[in-house]
């Protein structure tokens, strides 16, 4: 299977540094809609619309994109718990028809109790990832086109049916992540893409592994993402100074919510980016420096175009093939990787 390359937008700021109370670039409409042009012209064929604080409305956003775009895929993020699981079925379905079959969802469960609560949610870990799992059947019942009931722990439905329908040979493909135990059962059980933050090549393999392991009992084979940033320069020195450079005047106040955030964040996946902070660089060119005032997807792949390639590589040869990317600031860096790297792989598949 080819690789798939899918770009992110910038839904709480963007510029050129890290750590700032304020963003250089304000997350207007226009700016948002040049980096999802941008990143489309570059080549991709995603782009990840964020979830949670202090981002945007993702679907908001997400809607805005498809309609101002002709051929790139919004990746929406969206918790399930906040909005029924037949109302996001529709949702998902009318942007999918209205784009001509261009949506792919993110279902994203949460692993700050202090965030969810912000919002309403005080379930516990396992439980949230409970009401994931039904919240997942209930979606993919509707989206079977079929009426059906359901009756769960957390949801109820009666005579669901789904308008409008998705076709039978253009389904949304399901985006999930999470490194629990609990997180891989419904990752083997329900997803199309199985995505992890970037982390070292074996501990990818690893959960590449237990995922799949998993998925046989169920009879499938998801597919296989990686999330992490890109420095992409002409020359390695080039790259390791805009690598540091970006976090070069992180402010205080934003280091220290940021540690008390990964302190008390009940996420497995964020505890494994939080442990890559001690280690700052990883395999051939993996760098965790952003993790230091970053949740989530803290590490970057840094190097010239040949090196950030030969990473990319490292990471399809365990069984990657969606690979979602993101560089700051994202529009110059979706422009930099299209002309720099995306050839190289596109050079390489007119040889094969």
């Amino acid at each position: 299977m080819s690789m798939k390359f899918h770009w992110y937008v910038p839904t709480n700021g963007d510029g050129h540094h890290l750590g700032l109370k304020v963003p250089e670039r304000e997350p207007s409409l226009d700016y948002l809609i040049d980096v999802a042009k941008t990143a489309e012209n570059a080549g991709f064929e995603g782009i990840l619309v964020p979830t949670g604080s202090p981002y945007l409305d993702s679907w908001v956003v997400g809607s805005a994109i498809i309609h101002h775009t002709e051929r790139i895929k919004p990746l929406i993020a969206f918790r399930p718990g906040f909005i029924s699981p037949t109302v996001a079925a529709k949702m998902a379905a009318t942007l999918h028809e209205l784009s001509g079959g261009r949506l792919l969802v993110n279902v994203v469960t949460g692993g700050s109790a202090r965030e969810l609560a912000q919002d309403g949610d005080f379930l516990t870990h396992r439980d949230r990832y409970l009401r994931t799992d039904e919240f997942l059947e209930v979606v993919q019942k509707s989206w079977s086109n079929a009426p059906f009931n359901h009756e769960g722990d957390f949801f109820s439905v009666t005579r669901g049916k789904l308008y409008p329908p998705v076709p039978e040979d253009r389904q949304i493909p399901v985006f999930f992540s999470g490194s629990s135990i609990i997180a891989k059962e419904i990752a083997a059980k329900s997803a199309d893409v199985y995505l992890q933050w970037g982390e070292p090549v074996q501990h990818i393999k690893e959960q590449i592994e237990d995922v799949n392991f998993i998925a046989q009992a169920y009879g499938r084979q998801p597919e296989f993402g990686v999330r992490i940033h890109v420095i992409v320069r002409d020359t390695e020195e080039e790259a390791w100074e805009a690598a540091y450079r970006i976090i070069s005047k992180a402010e205080r106040d934003v280091q220290q919510r940021m540690a008390k955030y990964y302190k008390e964040a009940d996420s497995v996946a964020q505890q494994r980016m939080n442990a890559l902070l001690s280690e700052e660089r990883f395999d051939t060119c993996g760098w965790s420096g952003i993790g230091q005032i970053r949740k989530g997807a803290g590490t970057a792949l840094v190097g010239t175009p040949e090196q950030v390639k030969a990473a990319l590589d490292a990471y399809e040869a365990v069984g990657v093939t969606h690979f979602i990317l993101s560089g700051f600031p994202h529009l110059e860096e979706a422009e930099r990787f299209g002309q720099t790297v995306l050839p190289l792989f596109e050079q390489e598949a007119a040889q094969a």
